[in-house]
């Protein structure tokens, strides 16, 4: 072999040496790599289940999220929310169990079985922060006249109650109804009654109502089941009587049908057929009368199966209750509960063709379970939702406070829970009475007219803000008691409130052309920053 040859099989092999060196070194590498990607989702999410069970919170959710990161399915993320929460990562926590909820609505889309659903989309509801800005101002851009439907107002909502049996005015007899209108600080716009289908209508007491200035509304209840409505003598008679009443009458035909404890439940197609012909006898009689359909909040699954259809109901109701604890249960609290998201459902699939009352609505402030004070809780879910009402939800026209103590006066032992008392409670009183002073909370019922001369709506961020305004901040958190929201005007504190509303003015001439920043940071129970948003806007 020549020198020349020897020395390119000396070099040839010195290159092969050397890339087998280089492949050594890479090889464990490659193997570690490889290996970490074929770990299966099963074994990182046992691994999480593992390391929940030893405290060690940040490890689970590294597992978790990997086992997710392979295969996203609804016993993972369950797992990997209840993590976050457990860090005290609320928000990634509530944006987890959405992601769950998407999989069982699929699911129960296809099984006819919505339940795991609306109970995983209520844990990510409790958990989530909303920080919300709306504008209002002066002016009105409501609907006109011809697109509401009967009694409607324009704007804001009517103010209601159901007071024939609350200690503070009980007493009264016939003047109960001035006597609340005196002590809540404002007239209501309407009252209400329990009626039994078959009794003859009320016209002693519509007629009491009338003279306080107010309409009613009727819950009639066919209390010896659908068979009994018919289009006989006494649905005529009870038709011309509410007539003659002249007065406005919401008459809620056989609520809260989608609730096991009606005798009315159960038969949708019946129900839809006496629905209608009570709605066909009263349109044919009684002018004055609107119909009222209104199912329970909750169980949300057979809701629309009962609904009569658009030509029957004038307006869509709903039964709404803020209860401290679920089932009279002290070890099932229900603070973190927004009334709003009881709400959301139904308006969601009604609002656009109906205005939309919450016919009843009431708030612990004193629960049996525990013999538990339960103020500040209702004084909280009271504001919530008128408050939210009117900021997100504009065809809420009217809300109807449930005033009774259930513990002292109830048809039945599984209803005396809890007290909804507003004169029962001074400081809720006193909380109510401040709340309805707003204009937007209406006296009269007067169709396509509105006391109310203004309008709100959402503000959108970078937007231009040209003419004075009241600033209103909507805001919930994981936290069902807030400390305290701080809003800033470019840096400069303009409000600090316990308690909604959340206003501010907002004077656009007294502020230098060009853009402007606010700032919202909302605090929880402990005082501790919970989240924070800021918005900017121009003024010219």
């Amino acid at each position: 072999m020549t020198t020349a040859r020897k020395q390119i099989w000396r070099g040839l092999r010195i290159i092969l040496l050397m890339a087998f060196i280089l492949a050594l070194s890479v090889q464990p590498l490659a193997r570690t790599v490889s290996a970490a990607d074929t770990v299966h989702h099963w074994k990182h999410y046992t691994n999480g289940v593992a390391y929940m069970n030893q405290g060690k919170i940040k490890l689970a959710i590294k597992e978790f999220e990997l086992a997710v990161a392979q295969s996203v399915q609804a016993g993972y993320l369950r797992k990997l929310a209840e993590a976050y929460a457990s860090d005290k990562q609320f928000q990634k926590a509530a944006d987890t169990y959405y992601r769950e909820a998407k999989i069982h609505k699929a699911i129960g889309e296809k099984t006819g079985d919505l339940n795991t659903y609306y109970a995983v989309l209520a844990k990510a509801d409790a958990l989530n922060t909303q920080i919300e800005l709306y504008l209002e101002k002066a002016g009105s851009t409501a609907a006109t006249t011809g697109s509401l439907a009967k009694f409607e107002p324009a704007s804001g909502m009517y103010i209601g109650a159901y007071i024939e049996k609350d200690s503070g005015v009980e007493k009264q007899k016939d003047g109960k109804f001035s006597a609340f209108n005196k002590l809540s600080g404002k007239q209501h716009a309407v009252y209400f009654n329990y009626h039994k289908y078959g009794s003859a209508f009320p016209y002693h007491w519509a007629e009491t109502v009338k003279k306080a200035g107010g309409a009613i509304q009727i819950a009639l209840q066919p209390d010896n089941g659908l068979s009994a409505v018919k289009d006989d003598a006494y649905l005529r008679k009870f038709a011309r009587d509410a007539k003659a009443a002249g007065i406005p009458i919401f008459l809620r035909f056989a609520s809260e049908m989608n609730g096991s404890w009606v005798k009315w439940n159960g038969n949708p197609s019946l129900y839809i057929e006496k629905f209608r012909l009570v709605s066909k006898v009263m349109k044919e009689e009684a002018p004055n009368v609107a119909m009222v359909w209104s199912p329970a909040a909750n169980p949300k699954q057979k809701i629309a199966s009962y609904y009569p259809g658009d030509d029957y109901v004038d307006w869509v109701g709903l039964s709404i209750y803020s209860v401290k604890y679920f089932n009279g249960n002290v070890k099932e609290p229900a603070d973190q509960v927004n009334p709003l998201d009881s709400l959301d459902y139904t308006y969601k699939l009604y609002a656009s063709r109906k205005p939309i009352m919450i016919s009843e609505f009431g708030a612990t402030h004193f629960s049996k379970a525990g013999n538990t004070s339960a103020v500040n809780f209702a004084i909280t879910k009271m504001n919530m939702l008128y408050h939210g009402a009117k900021l997100k939800y504009p065809r809420v026209k009217s809300i109807n406070w449930f005033s009774l103590n259930t513990l002292t006066d109830s048809y039945s032992a599984e209803r005396s829970l809890n007290n909804f008392s507003l004169t029962e409670s001074p400081a809720l009183l006193s909380s109510y009475s401040k709340l309805i002073q707003d204009p937007y909370y209406l006296s009269k019922v007067a169709s396509g007219t509105s006391s109310y001369a203004k309008t709100v709506s959402k503000f959108a961020n970078q937007g231009t803000i040209g003419k004075p305004a009241t600033g209103i901040v909507w805001v919930k958190t994981y936290d069902p008691y807030i400390s305290k929201v701080v809003i800033k005007l470019d840096g400069a504190v303009v409000l600090t409130r316990q308690q909604y509303p959340y206003t501010f003015s907002i004077q656009p001439d007294k502020l230098k052309a060009g853009s402007h920043k606010i700032e919202v940071i909302v605090y929880d129970s402990k005082n501790r920053e919970a989240s924070r948003k800021s918005y900017t806007f121009k003024t010219t």
